[in-house]
This record gives structure tokens, sequence and C-alpha cells, in this order.
């Protein structure tokens, strides 16, 4: 089963419409700026060669929102717990303390659909086996539950563990309708690994705090270069492989010219002046190498030509003399037999028939003159006759064709010698020579072995002399000549590869400069993007984010992170603090949820808050909100202080509280309105039996406290944002006001000190009780109170809360 789906494409965070994505492949755009190149046909071809396809097309991952999560056995999560989540978008924030199990849930769902978490990725193998949950891990199993768009039914992946080793386990996908897949079968591997729908406190840190090589990485995944980063490192191993050859043959041809100089041979004078000019004469040198040269020393020349000169074959010569023999011999036998008599009288008649056919009209015969008629009727008679003995005679004319067809084959095996061979040495030839016009086969036959022999002996005599003579002139070229050869296969090669490295050279300049323009295209509205982030983010800031650009290379490959800091240009990595460091890295990959090719419609981001000052956990939440208009956001976050802001600046979320208790034990409840809360304890202390009295009178107060202070630090914090104060001020207004009344004071005036004043402006809005209810909720505190009607009490705590919340 193949799921993909095509989402539209939705508004950036900054509420613009994303760039449309280009049409057609990358390899298309390349074939479309090739065809407008000034490269050759050659050139483009080998370019276009170097986008080696991927085989057949990969599945996608499908728009898809998560439902839930279900985890049993697994990190911090014993018995089973579901987190349950609203599949559109919109903001959720799962909080919760340290060690209470939201964390389990978000390397849940990573490690379901991924298979991996790159909280563990690089650490000892410790991290990887102590992922059991230690009371209840025997079968460990998540479930992750997806609304896959057009389908009615939610879609479940689940993986379930076989081993101790975090990575022995399987994966399926049960969709509805179709049978359950393996989810390697799927295909999202590409799209989990470019577009990673995961986001985790350690991973901005490694991004941040790793090589530059690393981070550009993950920037160049996300705008699909990997194709383009692999086209040069092809061509760049082309160009190595291509300039190999030259360059062992330049670095080896200083000490070839010295070992020329130092051998005492006119062939090592001669090849080093073929090597030595600005062009060598590798033909000539080649010559030389190989004892071919046509400029050898004539010496040399003559001596290697007679040191390969061949003489008549002996054992050829012999077997043909015996056939010879044989073929004489059986003439013989056949000599004075019925067979040549037959063969005789045959050829008499085969005469005298034809002097008939010249002479038909004499009518005496022309042999012996007797007036018997020579007619028709004698000739049909004279022909079967010379017919019969013919046939009769057929052993003869066998022996005689033998004959001579063995006296010729003997003949031509005597060939002149070389037109080279000296006049005294080509002597020893004559008697065989003359055996070409021996006609008597006998005679041939005694003469011809003896005549081959003799000149074959004269021919070996010559070889080895010469052999012998240039021998001794080889023992100083010899180990010279192999060097020489060795090094000419090197230059031989490189005058090979000339022409295809000059093509590769072309091939690369004109992609590395089309690389660089398409990277800069495609990294324009991430970084525009970037920067619109990081105003959100830089709240309270002196630094000033600039153009962010992907530059260099191989190894040289980097993000260029500049910044301004008062106007003063600086290096980002060198003066930004670890939360404004972070607060970059968000603001790098944040923007990669917008991409139109982005196939995901969730993003899990796991404790993004840390080393933020409050200042930027408002920026960070107005980007959350932004996202969460058109993406589903999960936010894992230990720290209040993020959805403290969303309360106060009025920002729409979902709150999840997940506490743990004995033996993991997890439990995941609503927790998106501290004063609900506080009321909803309330109303369990009202409900329970025979609770002591000074019970209620002591402990009802502090919860009706903490829900009115919940509901006015609401009002204070959006007040005194107002005013424009920075946040650490803020913060501490707030923790000045230790009194609820102080509170009050500093919620309806920005200040502490109107004490007076804000009572009488509740009683005016709200009637007297507001003003004696938070005068008791204060009073109760520090000492016992009366409680007449408890639920009275709650109603009214109630009313107030949500009468100030709004102010």
């Amino acid at each position: 089963m193949s799921v993909s789906a095509d989402p539209a494409p939705d508004p950036s965070p900054t509420g613009q419409s994303p760039k449309e994505p280009a049409a057609g492949t990358l390899v298309d755009l390349i074939a479309g700026r090739l065809a407008g190149s000034d490269l050759d046909e050659e050139s483009r071809a080998l370019l276009l060669s170097t986008f080696q396809d991927d085989g057949p097309a990969r599945g996608r991952m499908p728009g898809a929102y998560l439902q839930s999560v279900t985890v049993s056995g697994f990190r911090g999560i014993g018995r089973t717990a579901r987190l349950p989540l609203t599949p559109g978008p919109g903001l959720t924030l799962v909080t919760g303390r340290n060690g209470s199990g939201k964390s389990s849930f978000a390397e849940a769902v990573e490690i379901t659909l991924t298979g991996d978490n790159a909280r563990w990725r690089g650490r000892s193998d410790i991290w990887r086996k102590s992922w059991r949950n230690l009371h209840n891990g025997q079968e460990p199993q998540v479930a992750v539950e997806l609304r896959i768009d057009g389908d009615p039914e939610p879609a479940t992946v689940l993986r379930t563990w076989h081993g101790d080793d975090v990575a022995d386990s399987t994966a399926a996908l049960d969709r509805p309708g179709y049978a359950p897949v393996p989810l390697p079968d799927l295909g999202w591997q590409d799209d989990l690994a470019t577009y990673r729908p995961f986001l985790s406190y350690s991973e901005l840190g490694q991004v941040i705090g790793g090589k530059p090589s690393e981070m550009y990485d993950a920037v160049a995944s996300i705008l699909g270069l990997e194709q383009l980063a692999a086209a040069d490192k092809r061509l760049r191993e082309l160009i190595r492989a291509y300039e190999a050859p030259a360059k062992a043959a330049k670095a080896e041809l200083p000490a070839l010219l010295a070992l020329l100089d130092s051998t005492e041979d006119p062939r090592a004078t001669s090849a080093r002046t073929a090597l030595s000019g600005r062009r060598p004469d590798l033909a000539r040198a080649a010559e030389l190498a190989a004892g071919t040269g046509t400029a050898d020393e004539s010496l040399l020349f003559d001596l290697r030509r007679r040191s390969t000169l061949i003489g008549p074959d002996t054992e050829a010569v012999a077997t043909a003399v015996a056939r010879l023999r044989e073929a004489i011999a059986s003439a013989d036998d056949l000599r004075g037999t019925s067979a040549e008599d037959a063969l005789r009288r045959a050829e008499l008649l085969a005469r005298a028939l034809t002097h008939h056919r010249a002479h038909p009209a004499l009518g005496t015969c022309p042999v012996c003159g007797g007036t018997a008629r020579l007619d028709e009727e004698w000739a049909r008679d004279a022909a079967e006759q010379e017919h019969r003995l013919r046939a009769e005679a057929e052993q003869v004319l066998t022996a005689r064709t033998e004959l001579d067809a063995a006296a010729q084959a003997v003949r031509d095996l005597a060939v002149p010698p070389p037109d080279w061979l000296l006049s005294q040495i080509a002597a020893a030839w004559d008697d065989w020579l003359r055996c070409r016009t021996v006609t008597d086969p006998a005679a041939l036959a005694s003469v011809a072995e003896n005549a081959a022999r003799t000149a074959a002996d004269a021919a070996r005599v010559t070889r080895q002399e010469a052999a012998a003579r240039l021998a001794d002139q080889d023992d100083t070229w010899r180990d010279t000549a192999r060097a020489l050869a060795a090094w000419l296969d090197k230059a031989h090669a490189a005058e090979q590869a000339a022409p295809h490295l000059a093509r590769v050279k072309a091939a690369h300049k004109w992609l590395k400069a089309t690389h660089d323009e398409i990277r800069a295209d495609r990294m324009r509205p991430i970084a525009e993007d970037a920067q619109r982030i990081w105003t959100h983010l830089r709240q309270q800031s002196n630094v000033v984010l600039g153009p962010v650009r992907l530059s260099g290379s191989a190894t040289q490959r980097k993000v260029a992170l500049d910044v301004t800091v008062d106007d003063i240009d600086a290096p980002a990595l060198g003066v930004m603090s670890q939360g404004e460091l972070h607060s970059l890295a968000l603001s790098l990959f944040l923007p990669r949820t917008f991409l139109p090719e982005n196939p995901f419609r969730f993003l899990v981001i796991d404790d993004p808050v840390q080393s933020m000052d409050p200042a930027k956990v408002d920026g960070l939440a107005r980007v959350l909100a932004l996202l969460a208009e058109h993406r589903q956001v999960v936010v894992f976050t230990h720290d209040t202080r993020l959805p403290q802001a969303l309360k106060y600046l009025r920002l729409p979320a979902t709150v999840l509280t997940v506490d743990r208790r004995e033996r993991s034990a997890v439990r995941v409840r609503s927790g998106d309105d501290p004063v609900k809360q506080a009321l909803h304890d309330a109303k369990a202390l009202a409900r329970t039996r025979d609770l002591p009295g000074d019970v209620v009178t002591r402990v009802l107060p502090g919860l009706c406290r903490t829900a009115l202070e919940a509901a006015l630090l609401e009002p204070a914090r959006r007040r005194l944002l107002g005013t424009g104060l920075p946040h650490a001020e803020i913060e501490q207004r707030i923790a000045k006001a230790h009194k609820l009344t102080e509170l009050a004071s500093l919620a309806l005036h920005g200040e502490t000190d109107r004490v007076a004043e804000t009572m009488t402006d509740l009683t005016r809005a709200y009637g007297r009780q507001a003003a004696d209810h938070i005068r008791w909720c204060n009073r109760g505190t520090h000492e016992a109170v009366p409680v007449d009607d408890v639920d009275e009490i709650i109603r009214r705590t109630a009313d107030l809360a949500k009468a100030v919340r709004s102010l």
C-alpha cells in the first residue's frame, strides 16, 4: 500500500504566502538551464549523468494530524497511558515537572515513526539499553493514532519491541480499508529525515554547538539540495580520477630524467631528448622503450633484427620429405602393373578418339595405315573401352597426383632469407633455395632435408651470436627501459584523460555557479521567515539577525549567520547568549514547517523554553500561536512561564498536565486553567466527608486565594506589558506583590501600593462582597477564618475570578 498526499500550501508564520515550488524535478530544472548554457553536448550529457536515478519513486508521508499517543512499558511510562490530542491546527501544551513522563510521550512519537531518537544519537550504549520502564517493561509498545486526509477513521502506527536493544523493534501502519503494512515499506523515511516534524532541546543544542558543516547539512536537506551536492561530489571525484595520471607522471618525471642521464646507452640519451621540451615526444620515447624505434643506433637495430632471424622449419621439411618419399614409393609400386598398362591403353585410345573427331572422314588407320574404317560405331566402342581402362587405372592416377602435390609441398617450404641479411650468411640458403627448381621427385627428396638443415643451422648461429651481443648492450638499458615504459603508461593515460578532464571541469564550473544560484533562490524564503521569527523571539535583545545564507561547498560548507549588536557587525555564535542561540536555532528550523513540499501537518517540540529569559518566552508564545494557526503544534515543557505567557497574552492553547505516581503510573489530565484547577480542588475538599472543621477553615481560604492569584496574574501581566516595561522588571513587580490585595492593585493600576483605590474600584464594579472576599482570602492564609457556607464561598471565588480575568 502506498499513501501520499499533496497538502495545499499554507501561509508562512509571518502571514505571507510561501513561494511556489519550482515546476518539475531538480533534474528538470538543471536540464532546462543546461539547454541555454554554452556547454557542449558531451559536457551536458556528462553533467546530467551525475544526477543518478535513486530507483523507483519513494512513498510520501501523507497529510496527517496526531490524534493520540498510547504508551506502555517505555521510558518513564509503566502501565498504559494515553495522551489525547486534537487532530487539527492548534497549539497543545503538555506540561509537568521533570520526571513526570511528559518527554516519554514526545520520544515515543518520534521513535514510533522514525525508529530512532535524536536524544540518544551519539551517546553511550547505556542510553540505548535503558529504555524499558523499570516497573512495567515486559511488553513495551507505542501506538500513534493519525488522522490521515480522506480517511473516515484514524490510522494507527504500532511499534513493538522484541529484545533489549531499542533498535530491536518492528512497526506497521494499520489504516482503515487496507491490510497492515510494515512502516519501512511505506517509503516515509526520506520525508521524516528532510522535513523532520520533531524538535527537542538537545537537537537545538547540537545544531548550534556542532560543526558548521552539520548545521549546513541540516538546513540544506530542507532545501532539497542533496542531489546537487551528490552531483558536485561525483564531478569532483571524476576530476581527481582524470587528474591522477597527469599528476603521477609530472611527479615522477624528474626522477626518470635523472635515471636517463645516468645510463650510458645511446637509447637513454635519445629518450632524454624526447622527454625534455615543453611537449614531450611520447611516441619517440615509446619506440625507444620497446626497442623498435627507427632512429635506434644502427648496430643495435641490426643486432635486434638478427636476434629474431628464423631459418627453415626443419621439422616441417622432414615431414614434407617423408610424405614425398611415400608418394614416390607408391608410384614405383604401380609401375609395370596391369593398372599402368590399362592407363597407357586408355591414354592411347583417348588420343585416337581425339584424332578421329578432328578427321571424321579419314578412311585409313593413322597408325598402321590399314583400310579398316574408323567410323562412329568404332568411336563409341573406343570411348566405352577407354572408360573401362581408366577406371582400372584410377590407382595409378591417384598415386601420380599425390606425388606431384608432395613434391610441390617441399618446394613451397624453400623461402628466401630476409633481404637485409648479410650476403655471406645468405649464401647458406643457396642449396635450400635451389630445391625450388628441382623437378625430379627422387632428386628433391634426397637433397631437400640436408639443405634445409644447413640453412637452419646458419640462421641459429646468426641469431645466437646477435642475441649474445645484444644482451651485452641491453644489460645497462633494461632497467632504464622498464622505468621509461612504466612512466609512459601514466603519460599516455594522462594524454587520453585530458579531453575528458576538460569536459568534467567545464561541467563542474557550470554546476558550481548554478548550485549557488539555486541554493540562494531556495534559501531566500526560509531566510526571510527566519528573520521574522527572530524578530518575535529577540524581545528586548540588542542582537539583530542579518541575512542568513548558505555558503561554501565540500568541507568548507557552512551557514553564514551574521548579526549586529548595537549596530556593530559580529559573528552570531561568538556574541549570542545560550538563550539567544536556542532562539536562533528555532528561527532557522521552524520555517521548514511551512515549506510547500513539507507533507507534515504536525510539529512536536520538546522543551524549547530552557535558557530563555521571560521576554523570549513571550516571543516564543507568539511564534507558536502563529504556527498553530495552520499546523498542529504539540509542545512539551516543564517551565510554567510558557503557559503563563499564553494566558496573559490571550493566545489560544490547550494545556494538558502529566503527573507520575508510584510505579511509573502516568496520568494525563486537563491543565489548561489553573483557576479551574484550584476551584476543582476546593470542591473536592467540600465533598470530603467527616473533615475536621479547622482543616476547612485553614485550607479553603488558601485554595480560593490560589484561584484568585491565577486570575489576577493574567491582567497584571497584560497591563505591565502594555506599559513597555522589560520582562525582568515585570517579574520583579509581580514578586513584590506578597498580598492578594497588592496583586489586585497591580492588575488594576500596574502598581502594588494603590490597594485602597483598588478596593474601591472593585466595590464599585462588583459590589462590596468582592473587596471583602479578597480580604477574607488574604487573611485566611495567615490565620483560621470562619467558613459559614463552603459552596457559597467557592461560587463567590469563581465569579470574582471570572470577572477580574477580563480586566
